[in-house]
């Protein structure tokens, strides 16, 4: 797969179509499944195909830093299907290759 480079708004949608992409410091990249701040994986496409966003922000109490919630997060809010709290993500049992 290529993986193209691009703005944020480019890592986003090319998260939300399933294909590659790395902002232009590589900071915010996905392979088109798992979205990533940095090297914190904050989306995933679950089995059913939804773009499921957690929220790596002060609200949920699960802050990482400016960048990721103000840079990173808001663009992909535009293409997830579901939000949700990153603790309530981390005590399941759902686990990634």
């Amino acid at each position: 797969m290529t993986i193209k480079r691009t703005n944020n708004g480019g890592v986003a949608k090319a998260w939300g179509n399933g294909d590659g992409a790395r902002s232009n410091n590589g900071n915010y990249h996905t392979d088109g499944r798992k979205l990533f701040s940095y090297s914190t994986m904050i989306g995933y496409t679950s089995d059913e195909g939804q773009k499921v966003l957690l929220e790596y922000t002060s609200r949920t109490g699960n802050f990482l830093s400016m960048t990721t919630s103000c840079k990173h997060m808001p663009p992909a809010r535009g293409y997830a299907t579901v939000t949700l709290n990153p603790t309530h993500f981390q005590n399941t049992d759902k686990r990634f290759s």
